[in-house]
């Protein structure tokens, strides 16, 4: 059997070799194709983001139509509408908790980024990050640094500002630039960051759940985070010693915080990084999208999909 799947209104960059690609193949043991999206008749699964037109979705027939978001969607209408993507799609995955009956499944973006598609005892996303933040958490050379293109909310410069007051905060993105750039490969990114102590990782907005790479890509690592969004990130998952968290509405709490996690950084550093139970967490995360999907494209035949379509 060949599951064919097809991208729309996806990340252009990423469609060739795609997360959800790998995890589909490697959770149904079946091969993968890729496809067109309108050229192919018997589709079974459609991934769409929020990357264009929401109104061409419907024009094409899948056996399950799913919408991945990666992305703080107030930023995106009408993609910020409940009711629009659950006439649209059949899964609604991202950031918000799961609720099946609303058609959403919680899959966070951070996920995407680690090669790994099930939650086993003695290999897993989790066990991964704590041995490289267990490896280079040690002899760092350099204080703290902040990557970064903009800074449209204000919240990376407020985070800057307090904690230049104890060091140099090298900057090699475009914003704040004050150093050489790193390179353009994703590895790039983690071999700078593992020389510093601190990382400034604020999220760029707030949105319900919106917790992304950025603090799992700091721990990775081996870097305190600084982080600001939403709420403290991950709150089931995360240990909340790993990380300072920057109250960045109130500038007094800001620098108590800030200043306590520069004295205190051996506490900040000792202890493992995930809760007791955050890898039952994860698994839930990964059985759930793959038993929904099952559910849905074993529900659906090809020649249901033809009689709609002949009826429409």
């Amino acid at each position: 059997m060949v599951l064919k799947i097809a991208y729309y209104n996806f990340w252009k960059d990423s469609i060739n070799d795609n997360y959800f690609t790998r995890f589909l193949e490697f959770r149904f043991k079946e091969k993968i194709q890729v496809v067109s999206a309108f050229k192919c008749k018997d589709l079974d699964i459609l991934i769409s983001s929020c990357m264009g037109n929401i109104k061409f979705i419907k024009i094409i027939k899948a056996r399950c139509k799913i919408f991945y978001y990666g992305e703080n969607l107030n930023r995106f209408p009408p993609y910020n509408d409940e009711k629009i993507l659950q006439d649209t799609f059949d899964l609604i995955v991202g950031f918000k908790p799961t609720n099946l009956l609303e058609k959403t499944i919680r899959f966070p973006l951070w996920l995407i980024y680690y090669p790994y598609y099930s939650y086993l005892d003695n290999d897993n996303i989790l066990s991964y990050i704590q041995n490289q933040y267990d490896i280079k958490k040690i002899n760092k050379n350099k204080y703290a640094c902040l990557i970064a293109r903009h800074d449209f909310g204000g919240q990376r410069k407020i985070i800057t500002d307090v904690l230049s007051k104890w060091g140099n905060v090298d900057c090699p993105g475009l914003f704040n630039n004050n150093c050489s750039p790193i390179g353009p490969n994703p590895d790039d990114k983690l071999i700078f960051l593992t020389d510093y102590q601190y990382n400034i990782c604020p999220e760029n907005s707030k949105y319900p759940g919106y917790h992304t790479e950025k603090i799992f890509q700091a721990l990775e690592a081996g870097c305190i985070p600084l982080y600001w969004g939403i709420d403290k990130p991950e709150k089931d998952i995360i240990n909340e010693n790993k990380y300072c968290f920057c109250p960045i509405e109130n500038s007094v709490e800001l620098s108590i915080n800030i200043l306590s996690c520069i004295d205190n950084k051996n506490i900040f550093l000792s202890g493992p990084v995930f809760k007791k139970g955050a890898g039952d967490i994860i698994k839930g995360y990964y059985d759930t999208l793959f038993t929904e999907i099952s559910k849905k494209i074993n529900s659906v035949s090809y020649t249901h999909l033809r009689a709609h379509e002949t009826r429409h």
